[in-house]
């Protein structure tokens, strides 16, 4: 026992030992002192002749002492001593290309193409060996060779089709692929992925495109040639040709309903809604019974409201067309209880387009008199019929419902939800107090987002109660935001001269200029809307309201004006000039992701 312990003991010592010497040749060679690098590196090669890279950091210490004909000895001697080991020849032509002996450097390299093992795992160690040292098309001819020599065609396929990609042979990497996934289908995901890595913008897809088309003519019946295809063309974001071949490999297959739905889901997020009804319209055949009927139900629903509006607006012949195809799919289907959703759609649609309030409110109150659907669905329902309640006027009916789904939901984001609303119904009557210690309570809210308002509404109380004298004007301007929420937009018009008028030169001069944003942002006069934000900012820049005017500005250019860059110039604005915003966030968010980064 103890002489295992004392031969442990020396092994160890050994190895301790040796690290060492290599860190000290190591910092000899880079300090310029390659004679006493070539002492130790000798001495450890002499030690240790199956590591190739001492025997390289040996002649590279040679090398820079332009002692070319020892580095040359050195090396040949270790060839001749391992001549089965083909690695050690490729060394030897990378020592003998850098000494410029390149047609000698050459000989080594064609020796061992010409001399390779039947050994898979070998093949691979010399292919890469070849890449290493630059020779990519030595590489690529050791395994091309490498599967005729070992009869094993594909097992080579991964490492082919990465240096295809290194050496531009783009085609042949492609029908590598092809390759693999004829020989094992379930590679379609490492595939795609692949390729991902190898392509970045969709044009760069059609060299491919072209490829798999071609073998879908030859094999028109094999399913992971359609998918890959329909593949391709979601990258290329051509919607309509990648939902052509999935619908087709779904009724070869009958097993492909859910890349249908994806892709339909897709097309959605896309705005591409033509295409996305027709998938929808697709997976509605399938019949009630399938996992994804109501769910294509409802945003083929939701996709023709989308593709109908224009300016903001929907056409009356489309309106009608709209109502009529909501009403057929709710009543066919209501029974199930699987149309909630689609009626809380129904009810925005009659609101925000038919401009028909107490439709939308009786399409809302059946589903919370019936409760049919599930409690955090029936709250998310109560919320925006209390919305609609308020806009109607019927302040306690709103209050009502929030309390419920406070009540219900107490510390979950819905119940932070409708406990934000019920405190800012409290602010718009003028009840300060109670509002902010609820905002105020809201400010570690699980949403950023209501967080974010709780915050901003709370501050800017605060800001504004604790100046004397200005309570009444205060309940004034509350009262028009909520005249404001309720679309009752001329009378929050009034409501503001009444209070220029009477308190000119007021600390809400910057909030009245931002109601009065809001009103023409209502009425779609957008250049107005614009022109009150940008005197907030540039009047009012100290004050509270300078970022959200900046950020709503910003909204308006992206999402309604449609011009990205004057948005991005706003969002970077935003970030740069009021980084302690809690707009801030959203902001850099959204600016990196119009300027094409990826977000996380």
């Amino acid at each position: 026992m103890y002489r295992y312990f004392i031969i442990f003991f020396l092994l160890i010592s050994s190895l301790i030992a040796s690290g060492q010497s290599q860190q000290l040749a190591i910092q000899y060679f880079n300090d310029g002192e390659y004679e006493k690098a070539a002492t130790l590196y000798k001495e450890l090669w002499n030690r240790n002749k199956g590591n190739e890279q001492l025997l390289t950091n040996l002649t590279e210490c040679y090398i820079a002492m332009k002692d070319y004909d020892t580095a040359v000895k050195v090396m040949s001697e270790a060839v001749q001593q391992n001549p089965k080991q083909l690695t050690l020849r490729i060394t030897h032509a990378a020592m003998l290309q850098k000494i410029n002996k390149n047609d000698e450097a050459e000989k080594q390299m064609k020796y061992v193409r010409d001399n390779l093992p039947q050994n898979i795992n070998t093949l691979i160690m010399i292919s890469r060996s070849f890449d290493r040292i630059g020779k990519s098309e030595y590489a690529i001819q050791t395994l091309e060779k490498g599967e005729q020599i070992t009869n094993s065609n594909g097992v080579f396929a991964n490492e082919l089709a990465n240096l295809y990609f290194k050496t531009g042979q783009q085609d042949k990497m492609l029908l590598t692929y092809l390759n693999m996934l004829k020989q094992d289908p379930n590679m379609m995901n490492v595939i795609t992925t692949m390729v991902q890595r190898s392509f970045r913008e969709p044009r760069e897809y059609d060299g491919f495109l072209k490829v798999v088309f071609e073998k879908v003519q030859e094999e028109p019946e094999n399913p992971q040639l359609i998918e890959l295809l329909s593949w391709i063309y979601i990258q290329k974001k051509d919607f309509p040709n990648a939902l052509r071949q999935l619908k087709a490999l779904d009724i070869q297959t009958g097993s492909n309903t859910i890349k249908v739905y994806n892709l339909s889901m897709t097309a959605y997020n896309e705005a591409q809604y033509e295409t996305a009804i027709q998938g929808f319209t697709y997976l509605l055949t399938k019949g009630a019974g399938s996992p994804y009927f109501f769910e294509a139900g409802r945003y083929r629903l939701k996709s023709m409201v989308l593709k109908s509006i224009e300016v903001n607006e929907i056409s009356p012949a489309d309106q009608s067309m709209i109502e009529k195809e909501y009403t057929d799919f709710i009543s066919g289907y209501q029974e199930s209880g699987r149309t909630v959703y689609c009626s809380y759609d129904f009810a925005e649609f009659l609101l925000k387009y038919k401009k028909d309030l107490n439709q939308a409110i009786d399409v809302l109150q059946v589903l919370v008199d019936k409760k049919q659907t599930s409690p955090p669905a029936l709250a998310e329902i109560k919320i925006r019929l209390a919305d609609y309640q308020l806009i109607k006027g019927e302040r306690w009916d709103a209050s009502l419902l929030y309390s419920q789904v406070d009540k219900d939901f107490k510390e979950e984001p819905l119940g932070q939800e409708a406990r934000y609303k019920n405190a800012k119904l409290s602010y718009y009557v003028g009840d300060f107090e109670w509002a902010q210690a609820q905002f105020d309570a809201l400010k570690t809210a699980t949403s950023r987002m209501i967080s974010n308002d709780a915050i901003d509404q709370s501050v800017f109380i605060m800001d504004n109660m604790g100046l004397d004298s200005t309570d009444v004007a205060m309940k004034l301007y509350a009262a028009t935001e909520l005249l404001i929420y309720r679309n009752l937009l001329s009378e929050a018009t009034s409501k503001l001269d009444t209070l220029l008028k009477n308190y000119p030169g007021h600390a809400l001069d910057d909030d009245i200029l931002y109601a009065q944003a809001h009103i023409f942002e209502k009425q779609k006069n957008y250049p107005k809307a614009i022109e009150c934000y940008e005197k907030v900012v540039n009047d009012f820049k100290e004050e509270i309201r300078a970022d959200n005017a900046l950020y709503e500005m910003a909204q308006l250019y992206d999402y309604i004006l449609d011009d990205k860059e004057k948005a991005k110039e706003l969002y970077e604005r935003l970030f740069n000039e009021y980084s302690g915003s809690v707009f801030s966030y959203d902001a850099r968010i959204r600016f990196r992701t119009l300027r094409g980064d990826t977000v996380q």
